[in-house]
């Protein structure tokens, strides 16, 4: 007795054959032709093309040993990148900083005639209508800037205090002597923080400052200094006036001497 037969099983429905095996063959076929001898001349044909390719083959390999085997070593060409204005921090390098203009004197490092060195923490450059608070708009307004505002953040010793230099370009003396008097009254540029890659603490808060300016010709120079942990800055005779003094005073006599 045959057992009953359901959807799914081999011969079902009743009648129907199973496929056949899988084969290199359609079922009731037959195999292909065999390929046509091939004639002495294909055959001369394949054995010089053959030798030809192991000639190259050979005169490649040579070209690579010689190549390899001179005594300079091979030069790496590396293609400038585009940064955006940003607070960036190049790796501290002593810098000299009485060449290179503006950029010189905003070096890595900054060693002030009492021997002490700062090193820089981030870099900015802006309008100086983007970099101004809400008492130097409407004076950056009346006397505008040439140019960008150049600033960086700068680190004493024990990167307990951070000092803000920020040099602006203006069109005379006149200028930056009207723009130096409003600073005098309170106007002052937005301060900056350090860079994230600096490890330096970034405050969450604008802590108290003091800012000092001085006028160089066209240019003023400002000097914002301020406790790394955002404590009270205290007075006159403190180490946070003293500070921007020092170094606002050394930026501002190298600028005597750049162009």
């Amino acid at each position: 007795m045959s057992s009953p037969q359901w959807p799914g099983q081999p011969g079902y429905p009743p009648g129907q054959q199973p496929p056949p095996p899988p084969g290199p063959f359609p079922p009731g076929g037959y195999p292909p032709p065999p390929p046509p001898r091939n004639s002495g001349a294909g055959v001369l044909i394949a054995l010089l093309a053959g030798g030809g390719l192991v000639v190259v083959i050979i005169i490649a390999v040579v070209i690579v040993v010689v190549a390899n085997s001179g005594d300079k070593p091979r030069r790496h060409i590396t293609l400038p990148t585009y940064s955006p204005p940003t607070f960036s921090v190049p790796t501290p390098t002593t810098t000299s900083s009485t060449s290179g203009g503006i950029d010189g004197v905003l070096g890595a490092t900054i060693r002030t005639a009492k021997g002490n060195t700062f090193t820089r923490a981030g870099t900015k450059e802006a309008t100086c209508s983007s970099r101004a608070d809400k008492e130097l708009t409407p004076v950056f307004s009346r006397y505008p800037c040439v140019g960008l505002m150049r600033s960086a953040v700068y680190a004493n010793s024990s990167r307990t205090v951070m000092t803000v230099i920020s040099i602006a370009q203006f069109a005379d003396e006149s200028t930056a002597s009207s723009v130096s008097d409003a600073t005098n009254q309170g106007a002052a540029p937005i301060l900056l923080m350090p860079s994230i890659e600096s490890g330096l603490p970034r405050l969450g808060r604008e802590p108290e400052s003091w800012t000092r300016s001085w006028t160089q010709g066209a240019r003023i120079i400002y000097a914002q200094s301020y406790w790394a942990s955002g404590a009270a800055t205290g007075g006159r005779e403190g180490t946070v006036y003293v500070t921007a003094g020092e170094l606002g005073t050394e930026v501002s006599n190298v600028l005597v001497w750049t162009n």
